[in-house]
């Protein structure tokens, strides 16, 4: 009876806590935007890696390259920002898409991106294509919120333990300093009136 209800505990305990799969984005593509939330970049700071709770995700993406064209000559292939919709399951993954040879195979891919991501162990997951994010996007399957985690891979890897500012994150009081040098004396008056309101 003590080990049913130990057993027992153990499972409540356990479907209450959300997993979360890795994602992990080649070069050339760059995630964009998680279901409703934004994802910061720098010019120095990219974000390669996301930490997703299980569920259905859509993600903007958008696919870029850089091609040598002749000896002194280069084009930047681009496509326009994409939607796909993944489900995550408690895994890493790599995102993965066709092999690209040349400048033209490059600018097919851009006109009409296809990604899929392959688990480290198991079968692929397909990446489906959908429109554009409505305003009420699909969330995650879990039972409690799980934030989602980005990492950042900067172009040059320091191998010392240093801990530095983040680039692309500035702190909340130094944006409202911001912002507030940049407002009209109309648009302080409106944002007082605004938090007087709330308290």
């Amino acid at each position: 009876m003590k080990k049913i209800s130990i057993f027992g505990i153990f499972i409540a305990l356990y479907s209450g806590i959300s997993v979360a799969g890795e994602v992990n984005f080649p070069e050339e593509l760059l995630p964009l935007q998680v279901n409703d939330r934004e994802i910061e970049h720098s010019f120095f700071n990219k974000v390669r890696q996301l930490e997703l709770p299980a569920g259905v995700h859509r993600i903007k993406v958008k696919y870029s390259d850089l091609f040598e064209l002749d000896y002194d000559e280069h084009e930047v292939v681009n496509s326009k920002p994409f939607w796909v919709e993944v489900t995550i399951k408690d895994r890493d993954y790599q995102v993965r898409f066709e092999s690209i040879e040349d400048v033209e195979q490059a600018r097919a891919f851009a006109k009409s991106p296809k990604i899929w991501l392959q688990p480290q162990k198991g079968d692929t997951v397909a990446a489906k294509r959908v429109k554009e994010q409505i305003a009420a996007a699909p969330m995650p399957v879990v039972r409690e919120p799980v934030p989602t985690v980005v990492r950042a891979h900067s172009q040059k890897e320091s191998s010392t333990d240093h801990v530095a500012p983040r680039a692309g994150k500035p702190d909340a009081v130094s944006m409202l300093e911001f912002w507030w040098q940049q407002a009209t004396p109309e648009q302080r008056t409106a944002f007082l009136m605004s938090i007087d309101a709330q308290h």
